[in-house]
């Protein structure tokens, strides 16, 4: 399913087309100099440029973090998984700062394949929750890692990558390699006060 995201052509200032250009010309460079996989400026150096140029400091954080891996300029048409062909089980782990991380198994299908990651708080304690967060995965330059969905719970995420082409059967030596961007919410919480209500 392909959405325009509500882009419109409607109005453009054209004197700015040598400009936009310029940003492509650059945009085609960074994807050749990071190799498709430039990972992302840290919030000093955001924070530094921002400060240099004027601009809005969370405009511009937004703006390298759909920079920051490969299918966010994709040179190949999206490809959507066809022709199931069976269940691959994978059952790689790491566990880090009490997080385990999981590529649990992959579907293939005849023109790509579903890689499923799991994120689990190994934690007793009942009040903690895990924070949703947006996953990235690099395997390699050869295959494209494309967001497929994710869900979670209080202690677990999930989330599926498509990847193209198709990885092979037999994935012991692959590494797979994660990105967490946390959704940060600044979104202020009210307390409801303990009292009763009525209403008239």
């Amino acid at each position: 399913m392909k959405m325009s995201y509500g882009y419109t052509s409607d109005y453009y200032c054209k004197s700015l087309a040598v400009i936009d250009e310029q940003i492509c010309e650059l945009l085609a460079k960074r994807k050749e100099l990071s190799d498709d996989n430039p990972g992302l400026p840290g919030q000093e150096l955001i924070a530094t440029w921002s400060k240099q140029y004027g601009l809005n400091e969370e405009q511009i954080r937004k703006i390298f973090a759909s920079m920051s891996s490969e299918h966010s300029f994709p040179h190949h048409e999206q490809i959507e998984p066809t022709d199931f062909l069976k269940f691959v089980p994978i059952m790689k782990s790491v566990e880090l700062d009490n997080i385990l991380y999981a590529v649990t198994s992959m579907k293939q299908y005849k023109n790509a394949s579903v890689v499923y990651i799991e994120a689990e708080l190994n934690s007793v304690e009942e009040n903690v929750r895990l924070e949703f967060s947006g996953f990235e995965l690099f395997i390699s330059p050869k295959y494209q890692c494309r967001p497929h969905g994710g869900s979670g719970q209080i202690k677990g995420l999930q989330h599926t990558f498509v990847v193209t082409p198709s990885l092979p059967d037999d994935v012991t030596e692959f590494e797979f390699r994660l990105t967490i961007r946390p959704h940060r919410d600044e979104t202020k919480i009210i307390s409801l006060a303990e009292l009763p209500v009525t209403i008239k």
